[in-house]
């Protein structure tokens, strides 16, 4: 019974940890702003004190940028050049909350003239809490203030006329590795659009004898301008023997044909029991 407590508790905080920190709610965590250039939106950010006295709140901000395999890599404000930062003004960048009561703040995006691509930030709010003489280090922020706990804001301006959509999907190959499930086939999506990108990635393999298609579960994944993004695909092990054409289909949702790869080489499967004969 324990296991499973254990267990539901792990989970619980797994899907809440994007809301609450340190006995405080931000909402929402992703803030969209749908502007073109010379345009500006408003939108409104809840922060909610649960704790039982008042709290003090600061924002600040950063970037990211993301890898190949999609992870984001943090880095200082207005080190990335697709940092729209500057562009995000918010109410308020100091403030109170008293227990249990909650305050909206207006944010507002401001795209500058000439500039119509996909641009993305992260706004944090944070708690910060007196210093005493014993903790004064070098996490302080300013005179008598220590940060505490902190949600991530994730900001993203996106164009709504204008922008172009370019990807391609390519170099589809066999990836060396020692999974043990099954073996591993990788392709490169490629933006050189200037919006992110939401795609779906499909594998499909057909009998070169039967001409049947086997069509696996599609990959979701997002594409941002100007990088390249892994996708890997895993083959079942329970493929049945035989030669096979693999092809890899990119779907972003857009009002044009469908990209596609295909594998150089003819895909074999072997017959397991007759390799041990």
């Amino acid at each position: 019974m324990l296991k499973y407590i254990g267990l539901f508790i792990l989970i619980f905080f797994n899907i809440n940890k994007n809301i609450y920190s340190q006995d405080f709610e931000v909402s929402p965590v992703i803030m969209e702003f749908s502007v073109d250039e010379g345009e500006s939106q408003t939108k409104l950010l809840s922060v909610k004190n649960h704790s039982n006295f008042k709290t003090s709140f600061t924002v600040t901000f950063a970037d990211f940028t993301v890898d190949v395999n999609g992870n984001k890599q943090l880095m200082k404000k207005n080190s990335s050049k697709n940092s729209c930062a500057d562009w995000i003004t918010i109410e308020k960048t100091f403030f109170e909350i008293n227990p249990n009561e909650q305050i909206n703040l207006k944010v507002t995006l401001e795209s500058p003239a000439e500039d119509n691509t996909s641009r993305w930030a992260i706004m944090y709010i944070q708690t910060v809490k007196e210093q005493v003489s014993f903790d004064v280090d070098k996490s302080a922020i300013g005179a008598g203030i220590n940060l505490s706990g902190r949600i991530a804001v994730h900001v993203f301006r996106k164009p709504v006329s204008d922008a172009k959509s370019d990807l391609t999907i390519k170099y589809l190959k066999e990836s060396k590795s020692t999974d043990s499930i099954g073996r591993v086939f990788s392709a490169v999506i490629e933006n050189k659009g200037q919006l992110i990108e939401k795609c779906k990635v499909t594998f499909i393999a057909s009998d070169m004898t039967t001409a049947e298609e086997i069509r696996f579960d599609p990959i979701y994944l997002e594409s941002y301008p100007n990088c390249k993004r892994n996708v890997k695909f895993t083959l079942p092990k329970t493929m049945m023997p035989g030669k096979y054409e693999l092809v890899a289909l990119l779907d972003y949702g857009k009002a044009t044909t469908i990209k596609g790869v295909r594998l150089k080489e003819t895909l074999l499967i072997l017959d397991k029991k007759k390799e041990k004969e």
